[in-house]
């Protein structure tokens, strides 16, 4: 019954602070989870913007030597865009002064180039492009200056060099006044080596239909085919991805997507160069990312760590103090309980206890066999009155320390009246042996003898009755056990007698006496 109080009482607390650890423990589950979400976004965001600075960087690249042709074309709108010596050398100083390996203007049918060589502008084969770039220069603009730029696979000059071509125009006629400069791609190679991350990403300038205008960085199969959207097909990617991707870029708003292609696991952060729909997209190994992301993610995922083991560490003391309180508070309990269930004068079980005691043996019993006894002390008044009470209180005392050292400690032994004692003896395997502990009872009185200065010797009447045999519960096997003394002291003093026996002494108490060697 007090185990199981002990347990409920502290399965009280147990339930709950677990409930409480759980609670705690899921949600920094959570904030580990959205940490580590919101890290992965700020690293996506950190690369996004890489991408954004390439395609800044580009863009003021070209801006910068556009920006100094604007000036040339007005001087081209004006008589003196007449004087072809002027222009060329205006062209030759563009040369020196920019990033441009050739500037070409364009007059009427003519086209001069800065060295003043002569150009068959109409058999470029990019001029279609060129009169789409000044025909939609001239329906998107006031007369003002109107800058386009067109990518030339080859320059269709003696050079036969890749470039991004500036087209440079006003009036939106391709036989008017139209400037052209020539920017070499190789240039964006050094725009692009600044930062190579792990020194296996790739660097490309893509346009609108994916096709790839210029490349830098390690090699890439996402690269090889020319085109990446149709390189992202081939490898299965969802169409969605590339749809949403693809939006995106129309929008002119940065991003990233992730695709394996062939061995290759990338990221791919891009973001809008302003001109053409043409994007920088940065190709980066997932395995750098993951790096990043796991640097970034450290000093959280140590602080979540940190604070998963302080609360099991204080939800853990708060538990082991709990556990220890209890335990300290069963074991005060237990030696309040204790002294409520100690006879004062003989320090054994009292009455109530040793009631208590038996029937809990008898309810858990399973199929053994034990042994009551009741003791009465033989002429207890008579010493009370001859001799004095204290006298008798120390033939009690005496009897109740000497008495316990004979039996074992998980016996029952306690004073239930003035002079009445029972001992109950547990899980006993045969009859002989419950004669045998009677003998050994029996014998205890041989030399039992109480006082300080005055020795007593004092005796006893036993009535004993066995369990189950006799009774199977208490109140039952203690009438027995008390008929049985009945019959002891009817036969005299210092007599021990089993239930079921008469007056008359039977065989089996014969030999109890037999071996005791003190009963009559």
């Amino acid at each position: 019954m007090k185990e199981r109080r002990t347990r409920a009482a502290i399965l009280q607390w147990f339930i709950p602070t677990c409930v409480l650890v759980v609670i705690i423990a899921a949600m920094l589950y959570n904030f580990s989870v959205e940490s580590s979400r919101s890290v992965a976004e700020d690293v996506d965001g950190m690369f996004v913007e890489a991408a954004y600075g390439y395609a800044a960087r580009m863009q003021y690249e070209l801006a910068r030597m556009s920006d100094a042709g604007k000036p040339f074309q007005y001087l081209m709108r004006g008589d003196i865009g007449s004087d072809k010596r002027f222009m060329t050398e205006m062209a030759e100083a563009l040369c020196r002064s920019t990033e441009a390996y050739e500037v070409i203007y364009i007059h009427g049918e003519e086209g001069f180039r800065h060295d003043g060589g002569l150009v068959a502008v109409t058999e470029l084969p990019y001029f279609a492009e060129i009169e789409d770039a000044v025909t939609e220069a001239g329906s998107n603009s006031s007369g003002d200056v109107a800058v386009r730029y067109i990518y030339a696979e080859n320059d269709g000059l003696d050079t036969g060099c890749r470039a991004i071509v500036a087209v440079i125009s006003a009036d939106g006629k391709t036989d008017g006044e139209v400037l052209l400069m020539y920017y070499p791609t190789e240039l964006l190679q050094g725009i692009f080596k600044e930062k190579s991350y792990d020194g296996h990403c790739f660097f490309a300038v893509m346009g609108m239909g994916g096709e790839i205008l210029e490349r830098a960085g390690a090699w890439s199969e996402f690269l090889a085919d020319g085109n990446l959207w149709e390189a992202l097909r081939e490898a299965g990617v969802d169409d969605a991805v590339i749809a949403e991707t693809v939006l995106r870029m129309e929008s002119r708003a940065g991003g990233s997507f992730y695709a394996e292609i062939r061995d290759e696991s990338r990221f791919c952060f891009f973001a809008p160069t302003g001109f053409n729909g043409w994007s920088v997209v940065v190709g980066v190994n997932r395995s750098y990312v993951d790096r990043v992301r796991n640097r970034e993610w450290k000093s959280t995922k140590e602080m979540v760590c940190q604070l998963l083991a302080a609360v099991f560490i204080f939800f853990g003391l708060v538990m082991v103090l709990n556990i220890f309180n209890k335990i300290k508070a069963g074991q005060e309990n237990r030696k309040l309980e204790e002294k409520a269930d100690t006879d004062l004068l003989t320090s054994l079980n009292n009455k109530l206890a040793t009631e208590r005691k038996i029937e809990e043996y008898i309810e858990k019993e399973h199929g053994g066999q034990a042994v009551l006894f009741i003791m009465d002390i033989d002429d207890f008044k008579k010493i009370n009155d001859t001799m004095g009470h204290a006298f008798g209180d120390e033939v009690l005392r005496t009897f109740g320390h000497s008495i316990k050292g004979i039996f074992r400690a998980s016996d029952i032994i306690g004073r239930v009246g003035g002079d009445e004692f029972i001992i109950f003896l547990k899980d006993l395997d045969s009859q002989d042996t419950m004669e045998k502990e009677a003998a050994k009872l029996a014998d205890f009185f041989k030399d039992f003898k109480a006082g300080e200065y005055v020795k007593y010797a004092a005796t006893a009447s036993i009535g004993v009755a066995s369990f189950p045999k006799d009774g199977r519960d208490f109140k039952t096997l203690y009438k027995a056990a008390d008929s049985a003394l009945y019959v002891a002291k009817k036969r005299g003093k210092k007599q021990l007698a089993f239930y079921g026996e008469e007056a008359s002494k039977s065989e089996g108490m014969k030999r109890v006496e037999a071996e005791s060697r003190i009963l009559d």
